[in-house]
């Protein structure tokens, strides 16, 4: 490969070759099977070169059907999940990476690893250009894969009130808009486990509030009723919440949540 289209250099240094010399010599490594070897021989791999770019780079071009080079660019465009640990990131982006090869039919994932750089120098780089980069914003399958990468993880194993409350200081109408949903969702499961209404019973969302029995706490009656009209406001007539009222909603959620968690109480004075 010519020098002038190879920038190793510019961006990696390989370790001193007094100790990858003697590491190499006790190693042997099975690239005929991978990737299905793949955990073993990439823990292998970095065992001896102590850095997983120069291990992505390695398994690039000793197998460029199945791997790509890691690197802060193709990182950025894709918003790679980081792992808790260099191997844990780099499987991640060889995930998303043989997800696009496969979307957008890339003959190998190297291939599709060459593409990613090159987006990223039309859109953030020195090679800049409008049209590439408006194309990257509105594509579909990237802003999913990206998703994934940027909330999945924050979604997994909590509840709407704890991804509303992670949300309100950052995007307070999204926060708004996932409270507003589980607020009902949340009510009705409670009206359903209390025996107010059966599983199949379809009541508006006031005629539910109104069908708890009379032992309710009117004082939580009251806030929910009042939680109801914020949330028929955004979602009837698009006027988002204030801060005060999102911040309410997402405090009757997690109240809400913790009265289901309980071995069918009745429903607690809201604070």
């Amino acid at each position: 490969m010519a020098r002038e289209h190879w920038w190793f250099e510019k961006f990696w240094v390989f370790p001193p070759e007094e100790t990858v010399t003697p590491a190499l010599a006790r190693a042997k490594f099975d690239f005929w099977n991978l990737p299905r070897n793949q955990e073993r021989e990439l823990a292998k791999l970095l065992d001896v070169f102590k850095s997983i770019e120069l291990v992505s780079i390695i398994l690039r071009f000793v197998k460029p059907a199945a791997y790509g080079i890691i690197s802060p660019p193709v990182e950025r465009v894709l918003d790679v999940r980081r792992g808790s640990d260099a191997l844990e990131t780099y499987r991640n982006y060889l995930d998303d990476l043989r997800q696009i090869q496969r979307h957008y039919r890339f003959a190998r994932a190297a291939d599709a690893d060459m593409a990613l750089w090159v987006l990223h120098e039309r859109c953030f780089g020195t090679l800049r250009d409008a049209e590439t980069a408006a194309a990257y914003a509105g594509d579909r399958f990237m802003l999913r894969l990206r998703a994934k990468n940027l909330v999945g993880h924050l979604l997994a194993g909590r509840s709407y009130a704890a991804f509303a409350d992670a949300l309100e200081a950052s995007n307070a109408e999204l926060a708004a808009v996932v409270a507003c949903y589980a607020f009902e969702l949340k009510l009705r499961a409670l009206a359903e486990r209390e025996g107010v209404v059966s599983a199949r019973a379809f009541i508006k969302l006031g005629d539910l509030i109104d069908a708890f029995p009379a032992t309710l706490d009117p004082i939580r009656r009251g806030e929910w009723k009042r939680l109801k009209a914020f949330r028929d406001a955004l979602f009837h007539e698009g006027r988002r919440p204030r801060a005060e009222q999102t911040a309410a909603l997402i405090r009757e959620v997690q109240s809400l949540e913790a009265d289901l968690a309980e071995p069918s109480p009745p429903p607690r004075r809201h604070r």
